[in-house]
């Protein structure tokens, strides 16, 4: 088969080279890179493009086009796959993807086709995890805002959820999105003897009881958590997950974890509630724009942790993905399938 890897700024051509080129039945192997020049501040909104207009956001340089529609199978990682890759690619059998959402590939045109697309959740889904622990606490028991008081040689005694700071065994943890990081953040809380909910619609609930969580729907999750965290997707013209109705169903001492994608809340709707103390606090590591526009009111609260996209930004993440990749295709090739593959 003949097999094409198209590297980018954060996983490169070489990556994918050293897992694949030693896979059994690939012929022949090209390897090409896309914008892999361009530095991290350019590579947030190209992400950011990508995520909310899909596929088509960008068009392909000629000669990874031509190299896509004449492969048997592609390894990708932000490169788009569009529509007309899809259309023309005359024997394309497998897609790969070293990322775990599907937003850079044409899914419906490729399905429709016989093409089948392998994703890779995992790649960052520890790293993932361990972030949306960490800002759990770090909100919860004013880490961040105890940091800055102590630089700035204040010992600060007084914060917005005084006398309401509770450890994690007495709080109900509600994850949206049972997906692979949101059952990793289940795993990491079991330590912790808390109550944890789950909610994906996706999911049946026997997998979600397995995992020692308790299956509810939305509207109980929203008003029973003490911390929500996010981990679901939509799509890029979805309404968000979390709006203005939706924050007005949470405790008054609960919080909003977000370490997913920036659209799936309100963030005008989640700065009103957290102003108005509607909600206790909340955390988060995505925005709609990266950089953001440090003019919005949820950077002049005093009851929100911000981090700037760090929760997937770990050497691990992304050395891990094209190893990840050749193992999933070694299993495709012996069984026709495994867990990932659409």
């Amino acid at each position: 088969m003949k097999c094409t890897a198209v590297g980018d700024m954060l996983l490169k051509e070489s990556d994918f080279r050293s897992a694949l080129q030693d896979l059994p039945g690939i012929t022949s192997y090209q390897g090409l890179e896309w914008k892999a020049d361009m530095d991290r501040t350019a590579m947030r909104e190209l992400i950011r493009k990508i995520e909310t207009e899909g596929s088509e956001a960008y068009s392909l340089p000629e000669e990874i086009y031509q190299a896509m529609i004449d492969s048997d199978v592609l390894f990708v990682h932000l490169c788009p796959v569009g529509k007309d890759v899809i259309r023309n690619a005359s024997h394309l059998k497998y897609i790969f993807s070293a990322r775990g959402g599907l937003e850079n590939i044409a899914v419906k045109e490729a399905q429709a086709k016989g093409i089948h697309i392998i994703h890779c959740p995992m790649h960052n889904a520890h790293a993932v995890a361990e972030m949306t622990i960490g800002m759990m606490l770090c909100e919860s028991r004013n880490l961040a805002r105890a940091d800055e008081a102590l630089k700035n040689h204040i010992w600060r005694e007084q914060y917005p959820n005084s006398g309401h700071i509770t450890e994690l065994r007495s709080m109900t943890i509600g994850i949206i999105g049972f997906g692979t990081i949101g059952r990793l953040v289940a795993e990491l809380l079991q330590p912790f003897h808390t109550m944890i909910y789950a909610n994906d619609p996706f999911v049946p609930a026997d997998e979600i009881k397995k995992a020692g969580c308790v299956p509810v729907d939305r509207d109980t999750l929203l008003k029973q958590s003490d911390i929500i965290t996010l981990h679901g997707r939509i799509g890029p013209n979805d309404p968000p997950l979390i709006g203005a109705e939706e924050l007005k169903k949470m405790k008054p001492n609960a919080y909003l974890i977000n370490t997913a994608r920036a659209g799936l809340v309100d963030m005008d709707a989640l700065a009103d509630a957290l102003k108005n103390h509607q909600i206790q606090g909340a955390a988060l590591d995505v925005f709609p724009s990266e950089p953001p526009q440090f003019d919005h009111p949820i950077f002049k609260l005093d009851n929100v942790t911000l981090t700037n996209h760090r929760g997937g930004d770990t050497v691990d993440s992304y050395r891990r993905a094209p190893e990840l990749l050749a193992d999933m295709y070694r299993e495709v090739m012996e069984t026709g399938k495994t867990r990932t593959m659409l």
